[in-house]
């Protein structure tokens, strides 16, 4: 193996593992030292690869982010139909940040370059996501009289809301995604719509 695929290897294990402490013990509660520490590694090399945290959590967003594309892609490829899509589109989501602390999520808030990404992310899906919706009323999934454009601000603020208010802490995300998002979408869904989310969910619950 050749030093630069070495060097490349070590740059993912250190994003890997710095994802997983940091959504393990949030932001604050992960030190560098700790990484370091994790992976075997002295703080010195773990620094040729990244200057402080907040580029470490820049670049491990930017991956998890590329990960969750391909797998998306891949849903979308084995998929029947548009509720299919977006029901396991939603349970991706789900199993990614049902473990995560919910201190991660507050603490990003502080770091504007780390929203920033997110934001540009979410921008650049929205337009798919309102597609996937239009042929879900051609498909008689959605009622025609729904609006999107509502919808997905209503979606995406109760995601924020779900993943960072302390009102609700003695709930998991699983529990309030269920009840906030499926909620939404089992309110723009037809009765046969309906019928495919409950039959899903049956068969997602089954399969865990």
């Amino acid at each position: 193996m050749s030093a630069n695929c070495e060097k490349n290897d070590l740059h993912i294990s250190i994003i890997t593992k710095a994802n997983e402490l940091f959504h393990k013990h949030g932001i604050k509660e992960v030190k560098m030292d700790d990484i370091a520490t994790a992976l075997g590694i002295s703080k010195r090399t773990l620094y040729k690869h990244f200057d402080n945290k907040e580029e470490l959590l820049y670049e491990g967003i930017k991956y998890g982010q590329a990960r969750t594309v391909e797998r998306a892609k891949e849903i979308i490829r084995n998929s029947h139909d548009t509720m299919e899509v977006i029901l396991s589109l939603y349970y991706l989501y789900l199993k990614q940040i049902k473990s995560v602390n919910k201190n991660y999520f507050r603490e990003l808030e502080k770091y504007p370059k780390l929203i920033e990404e997110d934001q540009r992310h979410s921008r650049k899906n929205e337009h798919k996501v309102r597609a996937w919706l239009e042929s879900g009323i051609k498909e008689g999934i959605f009622r025609e009289d729904t609006n999107f454009e509502v919808l997905l601000y209503i979606v995406k603020d109760s995601v924020k809301f779900i993943t960072t208010t302390t009102l609700f802490d003695h709930y998991s995300i699983e529990q309030m995604s269920d009840t906030f998002i499926l909620a939404y979408l089992r309110g723009v869904s037809t009765t046969k719509g309906q019928q495919i989310i409950e039959d899903y969910i049956k068969k997602n619950q089954k399969t865990e």
